[in-house]
């Protein structure tokens, strides 16, 4: 009789652990959700590549220089306002810049920052790899694990797209 009540206490707490789990929040989700209504800034760095020099370079939200990191250069942790970003910059096979952007070990909240003229949410397990094509275009592959949001913003209208790997 006893060994019945265990295992449908068992069972109850499975289900219950099942249920809670899929119930939890996205924060990045949230995140990008208040920058789109305008709850929140979503203020954070900025890389842009130096035409010039070649270099990646990260800015504040200000537009003041961070740091600089030449192709070639892997896991570097850099604080922006707040948020830590681990970042990788090179050219791949092709001679196209790229970028790889996580969130850095000490960060417990989703990032945003500006990848190339586009802004983006990052959770803190996904990661984000920018690469520069001809004629300015973009290509943005987000990873299979966590979430990553750009948001745009078309004729004042901000929207939050939630990009899928492939």
């Amino acid at each position: 009789m006893h060994k019945r009540y265990g295992w449908c206490l068992l069972l109850v707490l499975v289900g219950s652990t099942t249920i809670s789990l899929a119930s939890v929040p996205d924060p990045a989700g949230q995140e990008a959700a208040g920058i789109v209504a305008g709850l929140q800034s979503g203020v954070g760095g900025k890389l842009v590549l130096n035409e010039r020099t070649g270099r990646l370079e990260v800015r504040d939200g200000v537009g003041s220089l961070i740091d600089e990191m030449a192709a070639g250069t892997a896991g570097k942790v850099v604080d922006v306002s707040g948020q830590e970003y681990r970042l990788s910059f090179g050219k791949d096979d092709m001679g196209r810049s790229s970028v790889l952007v996580r969130a850095g070990p000490g960060m417990q909240k989703p990032i945003t920052l500006d990848v190339f003229g586009r802004r983006a949410v990052l959770s803190t397990e996904a990661s984000l790899l920018a690469t520069l094509g001809s004629n300015e275009e973009v290509f943005y592959e987000p990873s299979i694990c966590g979430e990553v949001y750009m948001i745009s913003d078309k004729g004042g209208i901000k929207e939050a797209v939630k990009l899928k790997a492939r």
